[in-house]
């Protein structure tokens, strides 16, 4: 009473909307319009008083109802407008007047916040009204329960949802014990979980742990209850639905019936690994994949088939988020498991325009490596090479340009404006080289000698006196070289020919060397490398890249097969423990698939049977070698070596043939390193014998074609005559000096220094020179010319034998492939 006689002491107009205290002998000579219970709805005074101007107003009036006077009254609105007086009066008539009476709560500010709700929900019922305001006791009355399933008409929300909105728990709670209905969706399509996405994860553990059906349902925008979440930037509601089982693979889409083919279920993972989740990129939405901080999360997270490509919202894939935070070994991780290297995203950008962008050497490396689209446009029409940013002042600048220039990113179009010398059409600034791996001394005069004999021989093949093959510098011409011999080769087996043999070295994890050399003969060639030989040798790695090739694995294939390898097979101490090695032979090579399965190429795997003293060279094959021809041709049974003395001889097993010698055990026989796995049984790596396999290839060769001659087979004796031998490295090791390589009788403290430092280098030089990849016997035996990189015998035999400088920390293998794809670009 004492606000209204202020307020009409002052004259101020209130708000229309606020509650106000006022008294009744106001209204006595208004007249009343309607009236609902306690609620009544006053016309303008008549005549009207000029001296008061709210005379002039409609007025909804509330008597408080339990109240033993009735002088106590509250106007809830005024208004001029007949029509919207009335219209609110409706909208209050059957809501305020219960509500009081059931909560028996009747003060401005509980009226006010009551109105105020109203005026933005109209279409609420009680049961809306008490979930909202968290008056759990209400729902103890029939007339608020038999609301419990209504919806606003408006939005279609029901009691639950606003319940779930405002973040209520016990509200939730007490509405599920009254058995709501669960699978009601408002108006957007939006179900209780897509509402629980932007609460809280108490809420979102309630509503999942009922199985609800609708944990992977779309809204009409096309998202998810996970989508949604993400949106909300709620990271806790995010691990919440996807430990109750969300799928992560469904993509955002404007369809509703969207979905991915295997659902990818990784609860236990989020759950197991919370801190390895980079939780600000879970608002941009995406996977799991997207956020995660380790390769070991994305490895177990591939392994529960949560989809490495999806996209976020900004049409990001997980590879763009790791080259955006520099995660290499986390990009590494995605392109070894498949990761798509040139999508893009919403501004055509691909991780390589990114990569770029940010300057990061290491990650463009990785991605030339795994075969990304150096010339991909973004919607500006940019490449990677005109993206490089200008204004950068450090010297990264230069080393990201020579890092594209080096592998064949080419300059953008004469008519591409916005150029530097970087990129213009007409530009001569190519960026600075990295330094140079040391090398051996360079034979200038023997190489001149050499390159003149080269260059003689090209012009008696001009002339048409030579049948032998010409040669031109290698850096130079190299890709037409191999671009007409694709064409040759095409030729070739069109007529039936044969006698093309590929040998691949030992050498650990470096293997990864030998499949870029491939990929780049590859793409000049025009063709899968394998279709290219009729033969293959390998050694070790070698030997294991020979067998996936033959099983139908393609270069790509194998280049993310070794990555995992590293990651997986290459732990711990050594020797490292063999299980993961097999488990990964396994996957790739089949546990039931025998040499014999293998029709092409014939491949010859190196190893060492060391069962014996002296220990004996062993070659796994998919064809039957030379002696065995020879004895199943005379008759004579299959036997074994022996061993002993004059005293005591035994007899030892024979290898299994190549029908009963499984794939994966050849594999796993040729990469029993010393030191790195234990031995295969009596199998050790071939490498202690014949690391570089060339020499040896050649020996059984000639042997088969013996032997293929002996007994009739003069057709299949033609197919070992070799026109060309391909021969791959696994690098070129860089020249260090050594110190310290005297073994000699200490007299003194510091001589035992000295002679600890001897001892460990000449261990070093032993193994180094047990199985040098670059052996000076096949180098003598098959006397060569040309450059270190890519030589040519002087016989009736075409040999290459390729390979490239590696840096001196072999762990780097990213650095060395790019180095082994800079030395032979495609251009």
């Amino acid at each position: 009473m004492l606000n209204s006689f202020f307020r009409g002491l002052l004259g101020t107009d209130d708000p229309p909307t606020k509650v106000l205290e006022v008294r009744s002998d106001n209204y006595i000579s208004r007249p009343i319009h309607y009236r609902e219970e306690s609620m009544l709805l006053y016309g303008p005074k008549m005549p009207p008083d000029n001296k008061n101007s709210k005379d002039k107003y409609y007025e909804i009036i509330l008597h408080k109802p339990f109240t033993e006077t009735a002088h106590q009254m509250y106007s809830l609105f005024r208004s001029e407008n007949l029509e919207s007086a009335e219209e609110k009066f409706i909208a209050f008539k059957e809501k305020i007047p219960p509500y009081i009476k059931i909560t028996k709560e009747c003060t401005i500010p509980a009226l006010q916040k009551l109105c105020d709700t109203l005026a933005e929900h109209q279409g609420w019922t009680l049961a809306h009204l008490a979930a909202h305001f968290g008056l759990y006791e209400l729902f103890n009355d029939p007339d608020v329960q038999r609301h419990i399933n209504d919806v606003d008409p408006p939005t279609g929300a029901t009691p639950l949802m606003v319940a779930i909105r405002t973040g209520n728990l016990r509200m939730v709670q007490a509405l599920m014990s009254l058995k709501c209905d669960l699978n009601m969706v408002d108006c957007e399509g939006n179900n209780v979980l897509h509402y629980a996405a932007a609460s809280n994860k108490e809420i979102v553990n309630l509503l999942t742990s009922l199985a609800s059906p609708s944990l992977n349902s779309y809204n009409r925008a096309g998202y998810t209850p996970l989508h949604a979440a993400c949106v909300a930037n709620a990271p806790e509601c995010v691990r919440a639905l996807i430990v109750a089982g969300a799928d992560v693979n469904l993509s955002v889409s404007s369809h509703c019936n969207t979905r991915h083919g295997i659902p990818g279920i990784v609860g236990e993972v989020m759950q197991d690994n919370q801190p390895k989740f980079y939780q600000q990129d879970m608002k941009h939405g995406g996977t799991p994949l997207h956020w995660a901080i380790s390769r070991e999360v994305i490895e177990a997270l591939v392994s529960k088939n949560c989809d490495i490509n999806v996209k976020n919202f900004d049409g990001r894939t997980a590879l763009h988020i790791m080259v955006l935070r520099g995660r290499l070994e986390c990009a590494v991780a995605l392109m070894s498991n498949g990761a798509e290297t040139s999508m893009e995203d919403n501004e055509g950008n691909t991780p390589l325009h990114l990569a770029v962008k940010q300057t990061n050497i290491p990650i463009v490396q990785a991605l030339i490596v795994f075969g990304c689209n150096l010339e991909a446009k973004n919607k500006k029409g940019f490449t990677a090479r005109h993206s490089i940013p200008v204004e950068m002042s450090s010297s990264n600048y230069d080393k990201i340009l020579y890092t594209l220039h080096a592998v064949g990113a080419q300059r953008c179009p004469p008519e591409m404006t916005s150029c530097g010398s970087w990129c213009a059409a007409r530009g001569d600034y190519n960026g600075v080289p990295p330094p140079s791996v040391a090398r051996a001394p360079p034979r200038a005069v023997l190489s001149d000698m050499l390159q003149a004999a080269g260059m003689e021989l090209a012009a008696d093949d001009a002339k048409g006196k030579s049948g032998r093959v010409a040669r031109a510098p290698p850096r130079a011409v190299l890709s037409d070289m191999l671009q007409a011999a694709g064409m040759e080769l095409a030729a070739d087996d069109a007529k039936g020919k044969s006698g093309r043999l590929l040998c691949l070295d030992g050498g650990g994890i470096r293997g990864l060397v030998l499949i870029q050399l491939l990929i780049a003969l590859e793409e000049v060639i025009g063709r899968p490398i394998i279709e290219c030989f009729d033969w293959v040798a390998g050694t070790s790695t070698g030997g294991i890249l020979a067998l996936a090739l033959a099983s139908g694995k393609t270069l790509r294939e194998c280049q993310k097969l070794y990555f995992r390898m590293k990651e997986y097979a290459f732990v711990g101490m050594r020797p490292y423990p063999s299980e993961a090695l097999e488990t990964i032979l396994k996957d790739c090579l089949g546990t039931e698939t025998v040499m014999a399965d293998i029709k092409n190429p014939k491949v010859m795997i190196l190893c060492v049977i060391a069962d014996r003293k002296p220990v004996d060279l062993h070659m796994f094959r998919n064809y039957e070698d030379a002696q065995t021809i020879m004895d199943k041709y005379h008759g004579v049974p299959v036997t074994g070596a022996e061993a002993g003395d004059q005293v005591s001889v035994v007899s030892l097993p024979p290898p299994p043939p190549p029908s009963e010698q499984l794939v994966w055990q050849a594999a796993r026989a040729t990469g029993a390193a010393p030191s790195y796995f234990r031995a295969f049984g009596r199998y050790i790596d071939g490498g202690l014998i014949g690391n570089n396999p060339t020499l040896d290839a050649l020996t059984e060769l000639s042997e088969l074609r013996i032997a293929l001659r002996a007994t009739g087979q003069a057709a299949e004796a033609e197919k070992t005559n070799l026109k060309v031998v391909v021969s791959c490295g696994t690098g070129l090791i860089p020249v260090i000096k050594l110190k310290d390589i005297d073994v000699f009788k200490p007299e003194s403290l510091w001589d035992t220094a000295r002679l600890a430092w001897g001892l460990s280098a000449i261990g070093g030089l032993l193994v180094d020179q047990v199985s040098p990849i670059s052996s000076c016997i096949v180098m003598l035996l098959l006397q060569s010319y040309g450059t270190p990189e890519v030589q040519r015998v002087s016989t009736n035999v075409g040999h290459f034998r390729l390979y490239s400088a590696v840096p001196l920390d072999s762990l780097q293998l990213i650095y060395c492939s790019y180095k082994t794809d800079k030395r032979y670009p495609t251009q």
